[in-house]
């Protein structure tokens, strides 16, 4: 019997990415800060000639274009399969390689960076992300978009608490355009991202 907490553990925590709430951006007009109308992500990479820095600050890098970010975790399937299929529309060109993609570790107090590179940084992964993979602190938090600088709200709920996977659209002003909450990809979703990105 003191081995049905350990087996629990194995089962439970490759599914930790997949289970969570979801809820909506909140939206505020207070300057408290407790919510962000304009927000910004600047965050380590996994530093890989593909991320391009070693800390990639989301807007700066946008080119003034929309960015599909999609919020991942290294046991989630969903994630995993989401990342193929952004590959082979990107090979295949249904979504333009000119496009700002980027991966973001979703949950970095509960996985290593280890781990997270070893699916999505390691280029003999099924899903190697050709693109930038950022991996925050579990501290870390969003920045503010019309100031430049780091804001007090946790960047998970700036973003609406995102489950695994999430896919979301963010806007050069900052503000998220678009949303995905379907767990396994969609050939109409992926035409609704080319279009939008």
């Amino acid at each position: 019997m003191k081995w049905l907490p350990i087996l629990m553990i194995c089962i439970l925590l490759p599914l930790s990415g997949c289970i969570s709430d979801v809820s909506d951006v909140e939206v505020s007009d207070s300057d408290d800060e407790s919510t962000l109308d304009r927000m910004n992500i600047v965050a380590r990479t996994l530093d890989r000639e593909v991320d391009q820095y070693d800390e990639y600050n989301v807007l700066e890098n946008s080119s003034g274009q929309n960015t599909l970010i999609l919020w991942a975790a290294s046991g989630c399937r969903g994630c995993h399969e989401w990342t193929e299929m952004i590959r082979e529309s990107i090979a295949n060109g249904t979504i333009s390689n000119e496009s700002n993609i980027i991966t973001i570790q979703r949950y970095p107090s509960f996985e290593s960076r280890e781990s997270f590179f070893e699916v999505y940084g390691n280029n003999s992964s099924e899903q190697y992300s050709p693109w930038p993979v950022l991996t925050p602190y579990s501290s870390a938090v969003a920045w503010n978009a019309e100031t430049g600088k780091p804001s007090t709200v946790p960047l998970d709920e700036a973003f609406g608490n995102p489950r695994t996977p999430t896919l979301q659209v963010l806007g050069p002003d900052g503000q998220i355009v678009w949303q995905n909450l379907k767990y396994y990809p969609d050939f109409d979703i992926v035409e609704e991202i080319s279009a939008i990105i």
